[in-house]
């Protein structure tokens, strides 16, 4: 089902990446002061679903309020449980029925009972309600500061035909929030973030603006020198609130990413559920890398280790990377550096000695 959703959240940021990495919170909001961002966002959601799902006779009202309870993870349904219980209706009963009402709204002759989407009353809540606790869901997901009466209003308005905003000025002010209002606020909070990180014990500054605190120093005869130099880690990247985006060993992964790779990749696992083989380190070459990375290798040796503050500018800049990292977010790595491998230099070619001078 997630796949399905996709093409309708894509409209919720007119093609842009959700990518949210803030303290988001799920609130109400105050019914009496607009937010145009939830507005907006469920406006747009509305009027995606109105355009590419319009033949389906949602019960709206059961939609809203598992979108409410998705959003507010009141449901006691799990999202996978939704997806599952939508799964078989979107992938084979949706196109089979609409193909049923095509050839029966083709055949001007026949007399037989109008043929419905849904079978019961049942199943067309069943699946609305799924359908909803998706949708709240994968907007909690995308970590956006949502008022949930604004967001449900603008869904509900916009499916059915009653916003006063147009679908162009819903676009218009997503493309401005996303673009200018939200990196913007994601400059200004890391830059509080770094600045209180610049004042822990043993926290040092670079000229590039880097912040690291040594841990363990290592072996600085054999540290790296060169920008061509391959540094062998063992990592973790988190971000502004802890959250860990990626990790080079199992244990430290978020419980969320833990699961999804126990499900991808169950034969990794014994019986028990235990890692069959050692996580290996990560290896790779310091110009292939984020430039807080690349400075960073440099200050400490094989055998340390050493935490990085990373400004946005010596990280992924204005555009982010993927959806846990959003623009001009400043990251957290912790990095056991395990081995150092110099840039293999070429030998210079040996000088042509002269022959001696001839006796006369």
């Amino acid at each position: 089902m997630k796949k399905i959703f996709v093409s309708v959240l894509a409209l919720v940021c007119a093609a842009m990446v959700l990518s949210c990495t803030d303290n988001s919170t799920i609130t109400k909001g105050n019914t009496a002061k607009l937010d145009s961002l939830s507005y907006s966002l469920g406006a747009n959601i509305g009027l995606g679903i109105k355009e590419q799902l319009g033949d389906i006779p949602f019960n709206l009202d059961i939609v809203t309020k598992a979108m409410q309870e998705g959003l507010t993870q009141k449901s006691k349904q799990t999202q996978e449980e939704a997806i599952e219980v939508l799964q078989e209706f979107f992938t084979v009963q949706l196109g089979e029925r609409r193909e049923a009402i095509a050839a029966q709204k083709a055949d001007s002759t026949s007399t037989a009972q109008p043929i419905e989407m849904f079978d019961t009353v049942e199943e067309c809540e069943a699946i609305s309600y799924a359908f909803g606790n998706d949708i709240g869901n994968n907007v909690r997901d995308s970590k956006l500061p949502i008022e949930y009466h604004w967001l449900l209003k603008g869904f509900r308005d916009a499916y059915e035909g009653s916003t006063e905003i147009s679908p162009d000025q819903v676009l218009a002010y997503l493309q401005r929030y996303f673009m200018f209002i939200r990196p913007a606020q994601a400059a200004e909070r890391s830059a509080k973030w770094l600045a209180k990180k610049e004042k822990g014990f043993g926290v040092k500054k670079t000229e590039s603006g880097l912040l690291y605190k040594v841990v363990k120093e290592g072996d600085m005869s054999a540290a790296a020198t060169s920008d061509e130099d391959t540094v062998e880690v063992h990592y973790v990247g988190k971000l502004q609130d802890g959250t860990v985006f990626d990790a080079s060993r199992f244990e430290n992964r978020s419980k969320a990413q833990q699961e999804m790779i126990r499900k991808q990749r169950p034969d990794m696992f014994d019986e028990n559920g235990k890692l069959l083989e050692e996580d290996q380190p990560i290896k790779f070459p310091l110009n292939r890398v984020i430039k807080g990375w690349t400075e960073g290798m440099k200050l400490v040796g094989p055998g340390g280790k050493i935490i990085l503050y990373i400004p946005a500018e010596l990280a992924y800049g204005q555009r982010g990377a993927g959806r846990d990292i959003g623009p001009n977010e400043a990251l957290e790595f912790e990095v056991e550096l395990l081995s150092v491998e110099p840039v293999a230099k070429e030998e210079a070619p040996a000088e042509a000695t002269e022959a001696p001078a001839e006796k006369k």
